[in-house]
């Protein structure tokens, strides 16, 4: 097999991409958890910290699994990426339950109700935890076609698009988390406006691979 030297620059671009936005993603990680993690003995410093791991690094690296290029997930057979995601996306979806259900119980039960953060986080919790759900079916596709005359690309299309929609909503409720009352007190503006802007920008790569994804079972829907 014959090596294509024009698509190296490329490749290594995204290569460097790929490590560059996990880097970030690590520093945005400790950004949002240093200041909780001095407080442990308040239950609020868990919402923000297991929240944050849910979502960064869980959620991340579960989409990024699937991305062509990634050096380490290529030594992985297409079943073992499967059951890596679904590890990972399992384990996020339960740290951003249990950091919510402290919001539930500890805080005024319509919080979740009158702040964009609050609404935001809510919506994303329940999309990912239906989108758990259609991983099951699209895992089990073929055994649902008793219940659903559905093909299995299907089950994985709306599976990935959901999954998705629930990864984007959170990370726009972690965005207006960087403007709340508690953030902004001990966080500068010029820093919180870094990490908005760093958010937005890795957590749009880190989905590349699964809207190419998105794409081919579209294909292959109306092929």
């Amino acid at each position: 097999m014959s090596f294509d030297y024009g698509k190296l620059p490329i490749n290594v671009a995204r290569f460097l991409a790929n490590y560059l936005t996990r880097f970030i993603f690590g520093g945005l990680l400790l950004y949002c958890c240093w200041t909780p993690l001095q407080n442990l003995s308040g239950w609020f410093s868990y919402h923000v910290i297991l929240c944050t791991f849910g979502y960064i690094p869980l959620m991340a690296e579960a989409l990024m699994l699937f991305v062509g290029d990634e050096l380490w997930s290529r030594q992985l057979s297409r079943k073992q990426k499967y059951s890596v995601h679904a590890i990972l996306i399992t384990v996020g979806t339960v740290f951003i339950i249990v950091g919510n259900s402290l919001m539930f119980h500890y805080y005024h039960p319509d919080y979740h109700f009158y702040t964009a953060h609050g609404i935001t986080g809510l919506i994303s919790m329940i999309i990912l935890i239906l989108s758990l759900f259609l991983g099951v079916a699209a895992n089990y596709s073929n055994e649902m076609k008793s219940y659903l005359s559905l093909r299995p690309v299907w089950y994985k299309f709306v599976h990935n698009g959901v999954g998705i929609l629930g990864y984007a909503i959170g990370i726009v409720s972690l965005c207006y988390g960087y403007y709340t009352h508690w953030f902004a007190y001990y966080h500068g503006e010029e820093s919180r406006a870094a990490a908005l802007i760093l958010t937005i920008v890795v957590s749009l790569w880190s989905i590349n691979g699964a809207i190419a994804s998105g794409y081919n079972q579209i294909k292959s829907l109306f092929s």
